[in-house]
């Protein structure tokens, strides 16, 4: 399977899982709660019913029926229905009678009686077979569903179904993360190294009471039963004439009240005799006859290992108890020997306090995990917001329909056999679609706003110089600048770069001092009707603005005049003015088409497969101000001036077919060898030659997907915000091991000269490695991209919220201006044959690249750049 379609199915289940998550959550809360209660009600049961259960041993029991009768004479209107005999030497006798009392748990009263003296202790309830009593009796239903009925069962079954979304979701997506051991930076990331890891240990034994609890339930339950039947995995099971059975759930169910007459209460010793000359050992059960019977159940009750669950029928009718059926667990079904150990383990009941303990621990650590996971959420909440963003929905189209209809088939598979599963995803699904149309359905302007799509050369015009303001006012916010080339930038500013070419310039064009950043997103509207336009409208309106661009590209590239455009006229501002008289000073221009925009021309087909957005990673906090867009420009070139003008020349010609979505400009200085950013030290060391064998692997998408992107790239755009008073709190020394190099010379820290690889084995004067394992170079060394970074500094901005940066979350020390946070850092861009390489970096270093304290991404795109065009021709003509 190819990057692209892993890409979305971890998208979908991240969806999934988040959403099962937020929703689900409060279930498996109550369900956590409740089942710790239930762990913890044994030990509190045995503390509270000492009195009732244990007796102080004094020489020879008395016979049963002698036990049986002190017990009928203390209550004589309660008839007995079973005994359970003392099952050690300070236990007292059970007898299970019949007071009258229906109840809705299935409970029966129990009277207790000391076996020695044939002294009523005193009477209680007993449910189930593990011989439970009021309050694990109360805790038990709780869990199950809240004392609300059949109700409330949807309550438990929605949880357990779901249990099994939240926990295998969380264990794929926590694998493929491939995270190292090093903790995380941000508060979501140090999170999620304790969400993460607690639930891929948990998920096993979330998944086995999921299983197991599901054996309960109402609607799952019954498929169970069904499928078990099937295969002959039920549980077999004895009756007498009495009517008792036991099964699976004797802990959860009743014995039958019905009243035993006196003869076969005389008849208990000898049963009781025969039961154990039968090899029957555990704590036993004997169900007596009512009325007129002649057959005594007898059932082993432990189900603590090893279990023993044989069960005999003792027939009396000629006055001496002999076996007449047996049922030894043993000669059970394997599989239905499995399930009753199951849900003896699932009841702890199996490993007695062990297990308790075991299910005890596990439900506090569900806690743990569901209020990390709320905790997530809200750390991932947009600024100013209250609660996260949902990962982004469309994943499922971006999968080939077969594999599109393997997943629709066994969701529709287990939604089948899961109701309570499957109803609420399918609702959601459904939600989910209609939210998307609305969402993307055309809004109408808001009153007094202009429409968008009606362009008048009045507007044109208008929107132009407000174009050529933006520009100026980049380049004048950027502090300090190039101002002062010398000699050696004017030489530079007279060369010129090709536009037409096998490849788009500005790739492998050796790095100039500037460049402009600028995203658009193709309308939606005709410039002139103001109608919603369909996809084969959008797409030609795309294919007239590469063309148009190309040309215009291809003639200032080369210091010439561009073609006028269609609004040009006399009135009109002419953009190229800006750069009248100078050289192009090896302006490149460069195109490249964000993921959105094939979904929006119709042109999925042609979409390149591995052109997926990028998802967020740990730690950034990204401003959707600044991200993503349809289309990205790139301009590059030695003289800020030339390369503002050309970006308002083909900010025009966007009028009416893509509204500008952001713009970042930076700069370089690239003169004297590699260029540095502005924590001092040298950015893009790693890079290999331009041209070379190792360049062009990493780069050029050689067996592209489809033909037309042949030759092509993908451009990841990143707007990194440095730290950059907190950075020069550091030592020289702690900045060196942060990145791993000497900041001056920009060589390794192992030795060799800036452009050696770093030797990773070799250790420092006290023993350790010289490149520390968290430093940026030992954890991105080996990506195979291309990386060329543009500083940027905005100076202090006047509007906080712009920022990533909000008062209380930086240092108040007076040093980090958190109320106008200072705006600097490095507008990374990263060529690469397959952005997965991009992705694969980021995770490593979001989870173990100390350099992640001292940055923050406030800004993400990625864009596939298609192949060059031939001297006259446009840039992604084969699209079309």
């Amino acid at each position: 399977m190819n990057h692209r379609y892993k890409a979305a199915l971890r998208r979908l289940l991240l969806r999934l899982h988040f959403f099962a998550g937020i929703l689900i959550a409060p279930f498996l809360l109550v369900s956590a709660l409740t089942g710790l209660a239930y762990a913890l009600s044994y030990p509190l049961e045995d503390y509270l019913y000492e009195d009732l259960r244990t007796v102080d041993p004094g020489g020879e029991p008395l016979r049963l029926s002698e036990q049986v009768n002190a017990v009928t004479e203390a209550h004589p209107d309660w008839p007995v229905t079973a005994v359970r005999p003392a099952a050690g030497p300070e236990a007292a006798t059970a007898v299970l009678v019949d007071d009258g009392t229906l109840r809705d748990s299935g409970a029966v009263a129990v009277v207790y009686v000391d076996p020695y003296t044939g002294e009523v202790l005193g009477d209680s309830t007993s449910y189930g077979s593990s011989q439970a009593g009021p309050v694990r009796e109360w805790v038990s239903t709780l869990h199950r569903h809240l004392h609300l009925g059949e109700v409330g069962r949807i309550y438990s079954e929605l949880a357990a179904s779901w249990l099994w979304v939240v926990a295998l979701g969380g264990v794929v997506l926590w694998l493929g993360r491939r995270r190292s051991n090093r903790r995380a930076a941000s508060a979501r990331s140090r999170t999620l190294a304790w969400h993460g890891p607690v639930g891929l240990w948990l998920a096993a034994v979330l998944l086995f009471l999921s299983a197991t609890g599901l054996t309960w339930s109402k609607y799952a339950g019954e498929h169970v039963s069904e499928l078990r039947a099937a295969l002959s995995w039920s549980t077999p099971a004895l009756t007498a004439d009495s009517g008792a059975s036991a099964g699976d759930h004797a802990a959860h169910g009743h014995v039958d009240a019905g009243g035993a007459s006196g003869f076969s209460v005389a008849l208990l010793d000898a049963v009781h005799s025969a039961a154990l000359d039968a090899d029957l050992e555990g704590p036993l059960q004997i169900t007596l006859p009512s009325g007129a019977g002649t057959q005594f159940l007898v059932a082993e009750t432990q189900r603590s290992f090893p279990v023993q669950q044989d069960q005999l029928v003792v027939e009396t009718a000629s006055g001496a108890p002999e076996v007449a059926q047996e049922l030894r667990f043993a000669d059970w079904p394997f599989m239905a020997q499995v399930t009753n150990v199951f849900i003896a383990a699932h009841m702890g009941l199996l490993f007695g306090l062990a297990n308790q303990l075991v299910l005890a621990v596990a439900m506090v650590a569900l806690g743990c995990l569901i209020v990390w996971g709320y905790r997530m959420w809200w750390l991932r909440r947009p600024r100013g917001g209250l609660v996260g963003r949902p990962y982004p929905r469309g994943s499922l189209r971006q999968l080939p329909w077969p594999l599109v209809a393997v997943v629709l088939a066994v969701a529709a598979g287990v939604g089948w056999f899961l109701p309570l599963l499957g109803m609420p995803l399918a609702a959601f699904v459904i939600a989910d679609v209609a939210l998307g149309w609305w969402g993307s359905r055309p809004k109408d302007p808001e009153p007094g706003e202009r429409s968008g799509p009606v362009v008048s050369r009045r507007a044109a015009l208008a929107t132009a110089t407000l174009t050529a303001a933006v520009g100026a006012g980049a380049g004048a916010a950027i502090a300090s600048g190039r101002g002062d080339e010398g000699a050696g930038g004017e030489e530079a500013s007279l060369g010129t770069e090709p536009f037409y070419g096998e490849r788009q310039a500005g790739i492998a064009t050796p790095m100039q001092g500037h460049a402009l950043f600028a995203a658009f997103d193709l309308a939606a509207s005709d410039a002139a009707s103001g109608e919603a336009l369909d996809a084969a409208g959008v797409a030609a309106n795309l294919e007239a603005l590469l063309k148009d661009w190309s040309a215009v590209a291809a003639a200032l590239a080369a210091g010439q005049a561009p073609p006028k455009a269609a609004i040009d006229g006399p009135e009109q501002f002419d953009a190229e003015a800006v750069a009248a008289g100078l050289a192009p000073a090896r302006l490149t221009v460069t195109f490249g088409i964000g993921p959105a925009a094939f979904a929006k021309t119709g042109l999925e087909a042609a979409q390149p497969a591995k052109l997926v957005e990028l998802p967020e990673f740990d730690g950034d906090r990204l401003n959707p101000a600044w991200s993503g867009g349809d289309l990205l420009v790139q301009v590059c070139g030695d003289d800020r001036q030339v390369v503002s003008g050309a970006f308002l020349e083909l900010r025009k010609r966007a009028v009416g077919l893509a509204a500008l979505a952001w713009v970042q400009e930076g700069f370089s200085s690239g003169a004297g060898g590699t260029p540095r950013n502005l924590m001092g030290f040298k950015d893009g060391s790693a890079n290999p030659e331009a041209g070379g064998e190792e360049f062009d692997a990493r780069v050029w998408a050689s067996e592209a997907e489809p033909s037309w992107f042949e030759g092509g790239t993908y451009l990841v755009f990143r707007k990194i915000r440095m730290r950059l008073p907190d950075w020069s709190m550091l030592s020289a020394e702690d900045q060196n091991l942060t990145i791993g190099r000497e900041r001056d010379s920009g060589a390794p820290l192992s030795g060799g000269g800036e452009f050696d690889h770093p030797d990773f084995a070799a250790l420092d004067a006290s023993g350790l490695p010289a490149v520390p394992a968290d430093a940026h170079v030992a954890v991105v060394h080996d990506a195979p991209m291309v990386r060329r970074g543009y500083n940027y500094d905005y100076g202090f901005l006047t509007q906080s919220e712009v920022s990533s940066d909000a008062a209380g979350q930086a240092h108040e020390d007076g040093h980090m201006h958190a109320a106008r946070p200072y705006d600097a850092g490095l507008l990374f861009v990263s060529f690469q044959a397959d952005p997965q390489a991009f992705v694969d970096a980021q995770e490593k270093m979001a989870a173990s690249d100390r350099l992640s304290e001292f940055i923050v991404a406030e800004g993400s795109a990625v864009f596939a750049l298609p192949p060059g065009a031939g001297e006259g021709g446009f840039v992604g003509s084969g699209l079309f």
